[in-house]
């Protein structure tokens, strides 16, 4: 049973991504601009994952258009599932202890998408007591919809020890 919440808990922060940039055919202040506004959605829905408030953080997906990849290689065709998922995980956990993102990069691929990419190392204090540290990456594709940007794919990975 812990083994399975300690998945569930991995995942959502699996699912969080950061920094970088490139594209072709755009002016540089304008791939500046979008990497800008995607880095702060980024900062967004991190800040609402180590708050555990998932509405928050859901807040940051575009519900019609998401799929995506779990780390166990099991695909996801709509948001509810990516929810049956995260919110038992925020409910399991009393407290994210650290959450380091490096070799991160975003690519501007064009004024509405972006994709961004990164590794990470994670610790987290489950609410039965017991420590969980994790590492591994993960890839998100962000999209521009009206004044917002929002995620439209993640897929995520484990880091083999």
């Amino acid at each position: 049973m812990i083994g399975h919440l300690a998945k569930i808990v991995i995942t959502v922060f699996l699912l969080i991504n950061a920094n970088g940039c490139s594209t072709v055919s755009m002016k540089p202040e304008n791939v500046n601009n979008v990497e800008v506004e995607v880095l702060e959605a980024f900062q967004g829905l991190v800040d609402a994952s180590v708050a555990l408030d998932a509405s928050r953080y859901f807040a940051y997906f575009d519900k019609d258009k998401f799929t995506g990849l779990n780390a166990d290689g099991k695909v996801w065709h709509s948001i509810r599932k990516l929810e049956e998922l995260i919110e038992p995980g925020f409910s399991a956990v009393e407290k994210s202890i650290s959450l380091e993102f490096f070799n991160v990069k975003v690519t501007v691929i064009n004024p509405t998408t972006a994709i961004l990419v990164n590794e990470f190392k994670q610790s987290m204090l489950l609410k039965n007591g017991k420590v969980v540290e994790q590492s591994g990456g993960g890839t998100q594709v962000w999209s521009r919809s009206e004044s917002a940007w929002k995620l439209v794919s993640v897929s995520a990975s484990n880091a083999s020890h």
